[in-house]
């Protein structure tokens, strides 16, 4: 697992001082880095149950993963599941404790379900919603989070970006990164989408051109980092 010291060290005080929540959303990073919050969840199980902050290496009892079905949805009789198994007594952890993978799957109806057991949470249960995008969820239930954000270790996309390096630009080219970059780069921004509206709107409007249009996609990548740089 990437180093999430900082994280990992906030919830053991939050566990330590018993002021943990009941719902958080684990969000940020790209498609590279799901798995990587995903572990952080099953760590944080881990250690609310045998007390080690490490990917557990047999089954926890006390943890359920909810995951889309074949279709890539998450339907309401997984968060009725989910609220069952979270209604019962704990034994074995200091919270029972439910993660739902790629919470963007959850359809509406699940996500009114959710949004009801978050409203009245049983005392010991501890809900981890996990996605990359912030909004990926309905406004109420995402007011009702706390939400934890996870940036890419040891990858900063907007140094580069305002120093205007051309290296940077040609590796990114050369390595063929440019969509890969370019969705780390929104994810980045979203971090403050106030301040950050206009660079925004900027790199969402070059994504498009890139996916709908034969355009150039390193002409696209330049102007997107000079008018940013701006």
């Amino acid at each position: 697992m990437l180093n999430y010291q900082k994280i990992q060290e906030d919830f053991k005080k939050l566990i330590e001082n018993d002021m943990l929540s009941h719902a958080y959303l684990f969000f940020g990073g790209d498609d590279e880095g799901y798995q990587e919050k995903f572990l952080f969840a099953q760590s944080l199980a881990n250690f609310l149950e045998n007390g080690i902050f490490e990917e557990p290496v047999v089954l926890l009892r006390e943890t359920l993963i909810i995951s889309p079905d074949v279709q890539r949805t998450i339907g309401i009789d997984s968060i009725r599941s989910l609220k069952y198994f979270l209604w019962q007594k704990a034994t074995n952890s200091i919270r029972r404790v439910a993660i739902i993978k790629e919470a963007e799957s959850l359809t509406p109806e699940a996500q009114n379900a959710a949004l009801k057991i978050v409203e009245e949470p049983p005392e010991s249960a501890l809900i981890i919603f996990i996605s990359n995008v912030e909004d990926n969820l309905f406004p109420a239930l995402i007011s009702r989070l706390q939400k934890i954000y996870f940036s890419r270790p040891n990858v900063n996309k907007i140094a580069p970006i305002k120093a205007g390096l051309a290296e940077s630009i040609e590796k990114i080219i050369e390595n063929n990164q440019i969509d890969d970059f370019l969705k780390s780069l929104i994810n980045d921004l979203r971090k403050d989408s106030i301040k950050n509206s206009e660079q925004l709107k900027e790199a969402l409007n070059r994504l498009v051109l890139m996916k709908q249009f034969n355009v150039n996609k390193k002409l696209q990548l330049k102007a997107l980092i000079s008018s940013i740089s701006k």
